[in-house]
């Protein structure tokens, strides 16, 4: 299987850009229009794409709180939701550790 692919930037009648993604890549990721993807900036001009499961985890928050914390983020150059993605991966990866290890 190929490891890159060029596509062609478009932009539709409201200026939106988009692009499409030959069926035979779709094919061989097992992706389908309408699935979820996440894109990876490589830092070189290029990004790669990633399919993902969202699920939606509900925070409870007080509103200081949530400004502290949306504040961090953007201080970090990061998105809120980001912020919270990595948090969460990091929780994760340290449970699975303790796990394993006891």
């Amino acid at each position: 299987m190929k490891t890159h692919t060029i596509v062609e930037i478009q932009e539709n009648p409201d200026k939106e850009l988009f692009f499409e993604l030959p069926a035979d890549l779709l094919g061989a990721l097992d992706w389908k229009e309408g699935d979820n993807l996440k894109f990876i900036d490589n830092k070189n001009g290029s990004f790669h794409l990633k399919k993902v499961k969202y699920s939606t985890i509900e925070l409870d928050f007080s509103d200081e709180e949530l400004l502290r914390y949306m504040t961090y983020a953007h201080e970090k150059g990061m998105t809120f939701n980001e912020l919270v993605e990595d948090s969460v991966k990091d929780f994760l990866i340290k449970a699975d550790f303790e796990n394993e290890c006891g």
